[in-house]
C-alpha cells in the first residue's frame, strides 16, 4: 500500500474533475466534515480511533472517503471543486502538495500537539503515524538473526527479497554499508546501487508489500526487506520469521487540510482530537503503525509498544525518510533505479 501511494506523487498529467469524482460538492452537506484516506484495513482502524468517536464528542458527522493522494487533490484545489476537508498524506504527496499550494497552513492555536516532536509538526501538516521498513530472517535459517550487513554480504548465502523501490532500499544499502543516518542525504545513489549489486544475483525479485509477504509465509525467501506491518502479519499467520530494527528506514503520515476546504475550521478541531494521546493510541491498537505523539505509547502494552518504530529503542537504530529530498529528486533517480532493475 505504502509502496503504490509513493509512487503516484509522480503524476505527468492531472484527470479532469469530472473523471475523478463521483461524488459532486452538492452531494456533501456543508456541515458534514469529509476525511479522505486510502480504505481497507487502515481506514477502518481510523474509523475506530478517530471518525466514530470525533462525531459522538463534536456531534459532526465525519463522512470518511478514500482516494487521497496528490494527483486528486490538485484537481479540487484547481478546478474549486473541493470536496474533501481533511487528507491523510504521505510524506511524498505532502511534500508536493506543500509546493504546489494545496493546503491550508495548520491553526495550531487549535491544533495543540505539544506531545509530538516539533519536527513532526510543519506550517500545513502534523505527522500522525510512523511506517517503518525493516530486516527481517527466518530463524530456522538464521537462529542468532542477521545485521544489514551481513544482508549484503554475498557470502552469506540466502533467498532474498527488496522493495520494488528506490527509496528505502538505497538507504538501508547505504546504512549498511556505514554511512551515519545523519549523513544519508543527499544519497549517494552510485554507492547504493553497488551495495544491492553485490547481492544482485541472490535476489528473487524487487516486489510490493504484499508479495513479500506472500513469500515470506510461502517459504519462498529467506530474508526480506519489508513493511513492520506485513511482516508482523506473516508472523501471526504462522512464519517462523523475526525481524530487528537496525538500519529501519521510516516514513510518515501527515492530517492536512485541502485549502478551500469547506469545513477548515472544523477540520482543525478534528486534527487537534485525531493527535492526541488517547486517539494516536487507539489507532495503534486496531493496526500497529507507531504513534508520533511520544505520550501515546506510555498508553500502550509494552509488548506492543516495544514492536514500534516509535519506540525510542527502536527509532534509535533507523532514519526517518527525508520526502522533502525524495520529492524534488524521485524521477531523476526512479529512472536510474528501473535502469538498474532492468540490468
Amino acid at each position: 500500500m505504502r509502496s503504490q501511494r509513493f509512487k503516484n506523487r509522480v503524476v505527468a498529467a492531472i484527470l479532469t474533475t469530472t473523471s475523478l469524482f463521483a461524488v459532486s460538492s452538492s452531494a456533501v452537506k456543508a456541515a458534514d466534515l469529509v476525511v479522505a484516506s486510502y480504505g481497507g484495513s487502515f481506514q477502518d482502524g481510523q474509523t475506530e480511533a478517530f471518525f466514530e468517536p470525533y462525531a459522538e464528542t463534536s456531534g459532526v458527522k465525519v463522512t470518511g472517503t478514500t482516494g487521497t493522494g496528490y494527483a486528486k487533490v490538485k484537481a479540487m484545489v484547481e478546478s474549486g471543486n473541493v470536496i474533501w476537508d481533511v487528507i491523510s498524506a504521505d510524506g511524498a504527496a505532502y511534500e508536493a502538495e506543500v509546493v504546489d499550494g494545496l493546503l491550508e497552513p495548520i491553526d495550531y492555536s487549535v491544533v495543540q500537539a505539544d506531545g509530538i516532536p516539533e519536527e513532526f509538526r510543519k506550517e500545513y501538516g502534523v505527522a500522525y503515524i510512523k511506517f517503518s521498513q525493516n530486516l527481517a530472517w527466518n530463524k530456522d535459517e538464521f537462529p542468532e538473526g542477521l545485521t544489514p550487513a551481513q544482508f549484503f554480504d554475498p557470502e552469506v548465502k540466502a533467498r532474498r527479497v527488496m522493495l520494488g523501490l528506490p527509496y528505502y532500499n538505497l538507504e538501508f544499502a547505504l546504512m549498511a554499508d556505514g554511512v551515519a543516518a545523519e549523513d544519508l542525504y543527499p544519497l549517494d545513489v552510485d554507492r547504493g546501487l553497488a551495495v544491492i549489486d553485490r547481492i544482485k544475483d541472490q535476489l528473487v525479485g524487487f516486489k510490493s508489500s504484499s508479495d513479500i509477504q506472500a513469500f515470506i509465509q510461502q517459504g519462498e525467501v529467506d530474508v526480506a526487506l519489508g513493511p513492520n506491518g506485513r511482516l508482523n502479519n506473516a508472523i501471526e499467520a504462522g512464519a517462523n520469521w523475526a525481524y530487528g530494527w537496525n538500519g529501519s528506514v521510516v516514513a510518515l503520515e501527515y492530517w492536512s487540510v485541502v485549502k478551500g476546504a469547506q469545513n477548515s475550521d472544523e477540520a482543525m478541531k478534528f486534527i487537534n482530537f485525531a493527535v492526541q494521546p488517547e486517539q494516536q493510541a487507539e489507532l495503534t491498537r486496531q493496526i500497529p503503525y507507531g504513534p508520533t505523539n511520544i505520550e501515546a505509547l506510555d498508553l500502550l502494552e509494552p509488548s506492543l509498544a516495544e514492536t514500534l518504530p516509535s519506540f525510542p529503542a527502536n527509532a534509535a537504530l533507523g532514519v526517518v525518510i527525508d520526502s522533502e529530498w525524495w520529492n524534488e529528486n524521485l524521477e531523476t533517480v526512479k529512472q536510474r533505479w528501473d535502469e538498474y532493475v532492468l540490468q
